[in-house]
């Protein structure tokens, strides 16, 4: 863990969000709100330097919570950081920290302290947390996975960031694929010498083509420096053709003719300087008898709206909304959060379709025709003849719900 944090670097953001590395932003196309990050490196990866650089772009900006398991903080806390102080259950040495565990505390004794900081601190704050192979060693072989399970979700739904720390060779493949499966964004970092391969494994919420970047760097300046560019998705689609090729034994000439191109133009398209045209790029997969395009065996359509490529709206004082869903003919979908106390002498959307509101948390009042009805978590009310004419949240926390409007449903008059 890092000793000092007061250097506040400029680095390449998205709406204000980072990685702390403007290289790793740029790989990912920013950093997004939710996001879990997952840095998966081997024993050479510069992992400690990531975790600087995220600590120093937050502190200051942010509240920032630490994490540490192997060895207690060592210095001062700066103020605006939490250090949760797990080592004494690593060392059986006590910690002076505010918030420590006895060195016999258990995983369960843990994250409950890691969810009590989280409601101290707050939504919306930066999380940095120790190696998790570290984890394993002070509880037992399943803890890092079940610290995992618990925080990432809980600081997804937060919107706070995280940063997770994993030494590869620490784990099991099988481990590494549930992160994979839990997380928004993994990324990869294989070192060899002094150059480190970042590659983008996961990147919820962004364009297809960023899954797979890949981009050399070079730890210099105390910061990771690119030592060329990210790979483009034509680069990639230039590599595949080529494997294609060579894996059938054909020729650049040959693959060239029998495709109606030049070799120099197929030589370019291989090597991503320029993109095959569309009449080419089938012609191509044609010759290679590579399938293209939909196949019988596909999975049925379906969608996923990613919380962290959406953004929250303000829809009326104290009624802040996060579009889920809009089809055109399913509806919408909304998440809907009334802050404490606040009304609205109007509905939440001026539409003449069917609605139904759904309360996940906390209390709401409606006011559908004449009549108000108050609803608890759990309760649903569905709007198909009458309008829905005012809210109000008449609680000291803030509710939220789940709307939809659909119109395909009957529509009032």
């Amino acid at each position: 863990m890092p000793l000092e944090v007061s250097r506040v670097d400029e680095v390449a953001t998205v709406q204000g969000r980072t990685s702390g590395t403007a290289l790793i932003d740029g790989l990912l196309d920013g950093v997004h709100i939710g996001d879990n990050l997952v840095f998966q490196g081997d024993a050479d990866a510069p992992l400690d330097l990531i975790v600087d650089r995220f600590i120093e772009a937050w502190h200051g900006r942010l509240p920032v919570v630490v994490v540490t398991v192997e060895r207690p903080w060592e210095g001062p806390v700066p103020d605006g950081l939490t250090v949760l102080d797990w080592s004494p259950v690593s060392t059986g040495e006590p910690s002076h920290q505010r918030y420590t565990l006895a060195a016999d505390a258990t995983l369960d004794d843990a994250l409950t302290q890691l969810r009590n900081v989280d409601a101290e601190v707050g939504a919306g704050a930066a999380f940095v947390f120790d190696r998790l192979a570290a984890v394993q060693r002070a509880w037992n072989a399943d803890a890092a996975l079940d610290l995992f399970l618990a925080a990432c979700p809980r600081l997804y739904r937060r919107r706070s960031l995280a940063l997770w720390p994993v030494d590869a060779a620490h784990h099991r493949p099988s481990f590494l694929r549930r992160l994979a499966e839990i997380t928004q964004v993994v990324v990869e970092l294989d070192s060899e010498g002094d150059e480190v391969t970042c590659t983008v494994r996961k990147a919820d919420g962004r364009a297809a083509e960023v899954v797979g970047r890949t981009l050399r760097a070079e730890v210099r300046d105390g910061d990771l420096r690119s030592i060329d560019t990210p790979t483009t998705s034509r680069e990639r689609l230039g590599t595949r053709i080529r494997d294609q090729r060579l894996s059938r034994g054909v020729s650049q000439a040959e693959l060239a003719r029998q495709v109606g191109i030049s070799a120099s133009a197929l030589s370019q398209v291989e090597r991503g300087v320029r993109g095959p045209s569309g009449d080419t790029l089938m012609r191509l997969w044609e010759v290679l008898g590579v399938a293209f395009g939909p196949t019988d065996d596909r999975q049925p359509g379906y969608q996923i709206s990613r919380r962290s490529g959406r953004d929250r709206t303000p829809l009326q004082d104290g009624l802040i909304g996060e579009r889920l869903l809009d089809d055109p003919d399913i509806g919408q979908l909304w998440l809907l959060e009334f802050a404490p106390g606040a009304t609205g002498d109007r509905a939440p959307f001026a539409v003449k379709v069917a609605e139904t509101a759904t309360v996940l948390h906390g209390i709401l009042d409606l006011k559908v025709g004449g009549h108000t009805e108050t609803l608890h978590e759990g309760d649903a009310l569905v709007a198909a003849e009458l309008p829905i004419m005012r809210w109000a949240n008449p609680g000291d926390t803030p509710a939220e719900a789940i709307w939809m409007l659909q119109p395909t449903g009957p529509t009032r008059r």
